[in-house]
């Protein structure tokens, strides 16, 4: 298993005049890789980087869907929105659409190093591949602006999304969360535990240490040790000004209308979309649209015992897309 860490060179015009970089993470076998590889390029959820993918846990095994997909052929790409876990911190303020622009550029440019054959001597030039994007909770917020806005990846998956409205709620099933500056230096921000969010992102069969070390402080973390997949900020950095809030109704329902390729819809048992089977209607382009929900898992599907299920989905439907939809998404065309 090879992983290379980049960090990638934003050009100033993608966003108002500021020159950036992205961090990204590229986990692949060699060996495994053969024809047109499939090209998963992913991001995670606010207050998550992109070792959300690739957790490699102590005394663990099997948590790194990075790995699961590689061994079986596809090329894994993690990536840090711009402001989080290792890509650069905006001066300028960003809202949803700056974002995924500068996601998309990312996406471009990785897509165009493996075409070359730049990014590494064990990986021939790859003229012809296949991009899927996916994005995990406020990552599929995100992935929805920038396919709607960009449309380059040939199929999308949003898990932990939704293209109607999105809610997270406490463990007395209301959406009412003490703010940050009220759980700073409190029980809850020091003990992951006692999160109100506990239910929410972690099934009852999470192991409680990972439990404790995911939600301590979250989302803002303040003055506590953060795990290393979480980061800093919320997508966009410090000074991060979204046009809509990200919670509620209606958020996305103009950019998920106009998605006209693929859509994979996956969510835990217990998650932020209130109504799962109404989703299909949120992408009324898109001529192949896949629903799953993944048992026993909550929000944070990567830390579910059967998080393999989801991966295994996920590895099945990239596969039969590029099979059968190859020739109409049109994606080589936006590049």
């Amino acid at each position: 298993m090879i992983r290379l860490d980049l960090r990638l060179g934003i050009a100033s015009s993608v966003i108002k005049g500021e020159r950036s970089t992205t961090a990204v993470t590229i986990v692949f076998e060699p060996d495994r890789i053969s024809g047109s590889p499939l090209v998963l390029l992913v991001w995670p959820g606010g207050g998550y980087n992109r070792s959300y993918f690739d957790l490699r846990l102590p005394g663990r095994i099997g948590y790194s869907q990075a790995e699961y997909h590689a061994e079986r052929g596809s090329i894994f790409v993690a990536c840090n929105h711009i402001g989080t876990g290792g890509s650069s911190i905006p001066d300028v303020t960003l809202n949803h659409s700056d974002i995924a622009r500068v996601s998309a550029e990312t996406a471009r440019i990785v897509s165009a190093k493996l075409q070359a054959g730049d990014l590494n001597d064990r990986l021939p030039p790859f003229p012809d591949l296949f991009p899927i994007g996916m994005g995990q909770s406020y990552g599929g917020l995100l992935l929805t602006h920038l396919q709607a806005e960009h449309g380059i990846f040939g199929g999308v998956a949003i898990l932990g999304w939704s293209g109607i409205c999105t809610e997270v709620k406490n463990s007395s099933g209301t959406e009412n969360v003490p703010s940050p500056a009220e759980m700073q230096g409190t029980d809850v921000a020091n003990n992951g535990l006692l999160h109100p969010y506990r239910r929410s992102f972690h099934f009852d069969d999470v192991p409680e240490d990972i439990v404790a070390e995911d939600l301590r402080g979250y989302p803002a973390r303040i003055g506590v040790p953060i795990p290393r997949w979480s980061t800093e900020f919320m997508p966009g950095g410090p000074n991060f000004s979204p046009e809509r809030n990200p919670l509620g109704p209606n958020v996305v329902v103009d950019e998920a209308a106009k998605i006209s390729v693929p859509v994979f819809i996956g969510n835990g048992e217990v998650d932020t979309v209130p109504d799962r089977r109404a989703e299909p209607a949120a992408y009324r382009q898109s001529p192949d649209i896949t629903t799953f929900v993944l048992p026993r898992s909550s929000h944070m599907h990567n830390f579910a015992g059967t998080r393999e299920m989801l991966w295994s989905r996920l590895d099945g439907w990239v596969c039969s897309i590029k099979a059968n939809w190859r020739a109409s998404s049109g994606w080589y065309d936006r590049m």
